[in-house]
């Protein structure tokens, strides 16, 4: 499955790069692949993170290693499921 993970960031870059590199070593650390930072054009936020996993718990547990930014006000995760058509 695939999980993007839109936020809005209020920081420096410096900080976001920062976060970045903790966000890929935890990638790397929990069998979850870090496909990339993005900026959506046709929504509201900032950025968007894109994963791709065998199961939300490995998302999950990816996550929990990392504490969410105070320069991250919001974020939504959306969940992007493979169909079998």
């Amino acid at each position: 499955m695939i999980i993007l993970l839109y936020f809005d960031w209020v920081g420096g870059l410096s900080e976001l790069k920062d976060l970045n590199e903790k966000i890929k070593k935890s990638c790397e650390d929990e069998k979850v692949k870090y496909m990339g930072i993005y900026g959506p054009l046709n929504l509201k936020w900032n950025y968007v993170w894109i994963f791709e996993v065998e199961s939300y718990e490995d998302f999950i547990r990816m996550a929990h290693n990392i504490h969410r930014h105070p320069k991250m006000p919001h974020h939504i995760a959306e969940i992007l499921i493979p169909q079998n058509i």
